[in-house]
């Protein structure tokens, strides 16, 4: 079975495009009307904003616990990853009949697993603690510390917890068809190594220094802690705030922002929630590669593309955000996503012919 029966590129590249041109328009439309946009939108009681806030940023979260589980289940023996580490570097196979080197070379493949299998841990712990924070303020150690009970049993319950998701994820992949997991291997690979492009969103952040739209509320009424920086709580922001409020320190997107020395929060550009939900674009990116691919890719697709959309709105809804922060951060995740893609197919199909050579001329040489 070919795993690369993959979406028609007709249909990926008007979707990529449109996805690109949602955005891009956001962009443009943000530049010139940001706070008049964010004086529209503002509903910082909202649910639908208060719940996407707490649990917007879950595609960015889940990626190192999936990733990882991904690349457990897709175990390979050591005898066939010495065969791709020659297919790949013939000179290997001269030396691999060498019992020192076969020790060596089982060793560090076993070694590799072990660092699969922690960063799989580690990921549930990120994973588990995003999603128990959001719902109950903190993860079930923390709370079983805080209600009274031995440290020993609540962190033996969280280890337990943990380890069980992580069972549950590797038990459920393996059940996919090999072939099709080699899709899933190829794109784990992908997600840990894009997870690198949200670097590019903290540094902007820290550079433009972009007061946030809700700060400039909260000082306009008076929330403030003794030290006089704005400091918003549990305070409610009512909607009619948004028109009688100073917008002094208000910048646009290309200019370097200025907190006055007030201001809690001066991060708004570009959007680190748009840009985590924008992680979601991994999904149609690997359904395009699946063997139903045609059938998953555009509800992948739109499903990718109205959550980052939705998440983006809710930004501006909390006032955490404006227009061009949101597109922005879209963009660039898209553009590091896509990017990581099509590195990853090209060096996948290079080293697949070069397997697939080399098993060729084994299956020769046994005859």
């Amino acid at each position: 079975m070919d795993r690369r029966i993959k979406a028609p590129a007709s249909m990926r590249v008007p979707m990529y495009l449109l996805y690109i041109a949602v955005f891009a328009a956001l962009m443009i439309w943000g530049t010139g009307h940001d706070l008049e946009i964010d004086k529209m939108m503002f509903n910082y009681e909202n649910k639908f904003a208060i719940f996407l806030e707490n649990y917007g940023m879950l595609p960015y979260f889940s990626i190192q616990l999936f990733a990882f589980c991904v690349l457990i289940a897709a175990y390979r023996k050591p005898d066939e990853a010495a065969d791709i580490v020659e297919a790949i570097v013939p000179v290997f196979g001269k030396i691999r009949s060498n019992n020192i080197i076969k020790k060596i070379s089982f060793i560090l493949h076993h070694i590799i697993y072990l660092g699969f299998i922690w960063g799989a841990y580690d990921g549930s712990n990120t994973f588990l603690n995003y999603i128990m924070r959001a719902a109950k303020g903190g993860n079930i150690q923390e709370l079983m510390v805080a209600g009274g009970k031995p440290k020993f049993f609540a962190v033996l319950l969280w280890t337990l917890a943990r380890a069980a998701v992580v069972a549950l994820l590797v038990f459920l992949l393996s059940r996919i068809d090999k072939e099709q997991l080699k899709v899933f291997e190829l794109m784990a690979f992908v997600g840990l190594v894009s997870l690198l492009g949200y670097r590019i969103i903290s540094e902007l952040k820290v550079h433009f220094h972009r007061v946030r739209f809700r700060e400039m509320v909260a000082y306009s009424h008076s929330l403030t802690n003794p030290q006089g920086y704005t400091q918003i709580g549990d305070s409610v922001l009512k909607k009619e705030w948004a028109n009688d409020s100073m917008y002094f320190a208000y910048t646009p997107w290309n200019k370097v922002g200025n907190d006055y020395g007030i201001f809690s929060s001066s991060d708004s550009f570009p959007s680190g929630h748009t840009a985590a939900a924008a992680y979601s674009m991994l999904l149609p990116m690997l359904a395009s590669r699946l063997k139903d691919g045609k059938k998953l890719f555009i509800p992948a697709f739109v499903l990718s593309l109205g959550y980052t959309l939705s998440v983006g709105i809710s930004r501006l809804m909390r006032g955490a955000h404006y227009m061009t922060d949101i597109a922005c951060g879209a963009l660039i995740i898209f553009a590091v996503v896509f990017v990581i893609t099509g590195v990853f197919g090209i060096i996948d199909y290079v080293f697949e012919r070069r397997v697939k050579k080399f098993k060729r001329k084994k299956e020769r040489e046994k005859k």
